[in-house]
This record gives C-alpha cells, sequence and structure tokens, in this order.
C-alpha cells in the first residue's frame, strides 16, 4: 500500500486575521534555483531592494529579521506572492522554517514576529 504524506497546506497555520484582507499584502519573493518555499514559510525582508528570501539569523542584508509569513507556495524564481505581514494569530506548529533551525531560533521569530503584530500561539 502506497503512503501519502500531507505537506503544509496554503495558510493552514493561520487561526485569525484581520477583516477585508487588512493583514495581507503582496510581495516580491525570491527563491533560489532547484528550491521551493512551503506554504507557511517565515520570511525575511532583503533591505537593499525590498524582496522577501528565507528568514535565516545567519543573513545580515535585512533577511536575518522575520518580516512576513508566506501564505502560498513559492518556486523558483522571483514572484509577487501573498504575505501575512500584520494584525494575525498563527499556529507555532504549522510554520516552516529554514532547514536546522533550533528551537531558540524560532522562538526569537515569534518574539520578532510579535512586534508586526503577529502572534504565535
Amino acid at each position: 500500500m502506497t503512503v501519502l504524506t500531507k505537506g503544509p497546506v496554503a495558510g493552514e497555520c493561520i487561526i485569525s486575521e484581520g477583516a477585508h484582507g487588512f493583514s495581507r499584502d503582496t510581495g516580491s519573493v525570491v527563491v533560489p534555483a532547484d528550491e521551493t518555499f512551503l506554504p507557511n514559510t517565515v520570511l525575511g525582508q532583503v533591505t537593499a531592494n525590498e524582496t522577501f528570501v528565507k528568514y535565516d539569523p545567519a543573513n545580515s542584508d535585512g533577511s536575518e529579521t522575520p518580516a512576513a509569513i508566506l501564505i502560498y507556495r513559492a518556486d523558483t524564481g522571483t514572484a509577487d506572492k501573498a504575505l501575512l505581514v500584520r494584525h494575525a494569530q498563527v499556529r507555532a506548529a504549522d510554520l516552516v522554517f529554514f532547514d536546522g533551525a533550533s528551537p531558540a531560533q524560532m522562538q526569537t521569530a515569534y518574539d520578532e514576529l510579535k512586534t508586526l503584530g503577529i502572534i504565535v500561539r
């Protein structure tokens, strides 16, 4: 029998958000070659060009600070995508982080998302 594994579903991390799209914006997401960003990935924003990339505290271009949560999957390249950027509650268990993220790094991200009004439960 074939075993199927369900991956992250678009926006499944969202517990609640502001009415009429208040919590969402569209942003330019840059995905490296041969990579895919899954739904609910925590993103940082590159200061120089205001694009969004995967959040990683090891970076030093602005993306070392969480700035948004990707709602839908993003494939290799650059594309405008729906982002959760403010006034929302999300489930910690559904968020997707960079490979090797430690519990301490995730907790720091939760604290930084709180400054955006995104509360991680």
